[in-house]
């Protein structure tokens, strides 16, 4: 009976990985056509002189900072270096123990101001000050006690006097016609709300004044594993989902939201540490429960390069509260799950997140656990066996490659052979360690979902 189970398990398992599969086929099938329409229009459209118009909407970029002293400064030298005419800068300083304060007033010669701000959003963390810069007359900058990102962001968000924002991590640097490219994606789409930006490694690296001077992936094996994460995430999976009416979740390193959107549904969870998630999918569900014709999309042109973790430990502790967090905004709007009135983010993207690239795990967890188990009570099937490690390890591989093929023929943002060379052996070793790890980080998060008493 005991083997009849085992057997039982490891075909069910066999056969939810290939349909998991073949999901990923048709999104990367979805994002080809969508990529390279993309670039053909950014590359042949002359649309920086129109951006640059005295008409187009103002963008305010906001920046929660927490003890960023080392990187704040260039992440802001790249917004003010942007092609984008009308940006002002909202910067957070979310009670930081470092000098990101002192080295913001020192640079931008900051003066304090007494300004009325309109409390739409709740939050909880107590402001201390409100600052400008003498001569740089966008940025703004709140200095508040440590009480987390998301609030932090929603501070902001009541601070914010433009119809549009621009969440960017601290540690990031925006290429100077990001802002342009996000934009342009906006203005050319029916009632968007939210627009995602690609995120590539800046680790590695070589950057001055916010300014990339050469763009290299890193010879350390945990940010270079993370490049071959983010080309897969960025390049073919967010721009799949635009055809299937966008993504649940864009990176909160660089997206555009409608303030009146974000207003509408209550700001950012504060006890959410996966903003991007939780923003993205509760606009989804509030926009389709208005019964609005609205966009939720992504666009490759617009570029930013982040800092990832350096070290196992703090790439363990981020992919915890991502797969913890991501779980919670999930079922948090669970009524959109196989629900038609949702449209094909209620049928197919939520379906697909939850139990797919979220739960997803899981499954390939147990496919070791069975693995195990049936090689040592001797019923290993060698086929099997070898059809389960085609599927879960081959097939990452080949999507990888893939999306390395499509970065090369449009973006090309590693131009090096040296480059491509470590892209690609980086690409099939990441299966045999790394990938495990990963798994692990987020079988953990999810435990501590739904066995913390914290939800």
């Amino acid at each position: 009976m005991t083997i009849e189970i085992i057997n039982f398990l490891n075909w069910l398992v066999l056969w939810y990985l290939i349909a998991l599969s073949l999901g990923y086929i048709i999104l990367l099938a979805a994002s080809i056509p969508d990529v390279f329409f993309q670039f053909k229009e950014t590359e042949l459209g002359n649309f920086n002189r129109l951006m640059q118009s005295q008409v187009m909407l103002p963008v305010t970029v906001i920046i929660s900072a927490y003890n960023e002293e080392n990187m704040i400064l260039d992440t802001i030298y790249s917004i003010i270096k942007n092609t984008y005419l009308h940006t002002h800068i909202l910067i957070v300083n979310d009670g930081s123990t470092d000098k990101t304060l002192e080295k913001l007033t020192a640079v931008f010669n900051l003066k304090k101001i007494h300004p009325l701000v309109p409390q739409k959003i709740k939050t909880s963390g107590k402001i201390r000050d409100y600052y400008t810069s003498n001569f740089q007359m966008n940025i703004t900058v709140i200095d508040k006690e440590n009480s987390g990102k998301s609030d932090s962001l929603n501070i902001a968000v009541n601070s914010c006097r433009t119809p549009l924002f621009i969440t960017l991590d601290a540690d990031t640097i925006i290429e100077p016609d990001a802002i342009t490219n996000i934009m342009f994606y906006l203005l050319t789409h029916t009632n968007t709300v939210a627009v995602g930006g690609a995120v590539y490694i800046l680790n590695g690296c070589k950057y001055e004044q916010g300014e990339i001077i050469e763009r290299k992936m890193a010879l350390k094996p945990l940010p270079a594993l993370q490049t071959c994460e983010y080309m897969r995430s960025f390049l073919f999976n967010r721009s799949g989902w635009n055809t299937f009416q966008g993504a649940l979740s864009y990176a909160g390193a660089f997206t555009l939201l409608d303030h009146k959107a974000v207003n509408n549904i209550g700001g950012f969870d504060e006890e959410n540490l996966a903003q991007d998630f939780e923003i993205t999918t509760h606009l989804h569900e509030y926009e389709r429960k208005q019964k609005r014709v609205y966009t939720v999309g992504y666009t490759a042109a617009a570029a930013a390069w982040t800092d990832v973790p350096t070290t196992l430990k703090s790439y363990w502790l981020q992919r915890y509260n991502w797969q913890r967090d991501t779980l919670r905004s999930l079922l948090l709007h669970k009524k959109m799950c196989f629900n038609p009135k949702y449209g094909w983010t209620g049928l197919f993207t939520y379906p697909f997140y939850l139990f797919g690239e979220t739960l997803g795990v899981c499954i390939e967890f147990l496919a070791y656990i069975l693995v195990v188990i049936s090689w040592y009570i001797g019923i290993l099937d060698a086929y099997w066996a070898l059809l389960l490690i085609g599927i879960c390890w081959g097939f990452v591989t080949l999507i990888t490659m893939a999306t390395a093929l499509m970065n090369f023929i449009t973006y090309n943002k590693y131009r090096k052979l040296s480059d491509l060379v470590w892209f690609l052996f980086i690409s099939i070793t990441e299966n045999f360690g790394f990938r495990q790890f990963l798994i692990s980080a987020r079988i953990a998060g999810t435990f501590g979902y739904f066995f913390s008493k914290k939800k």
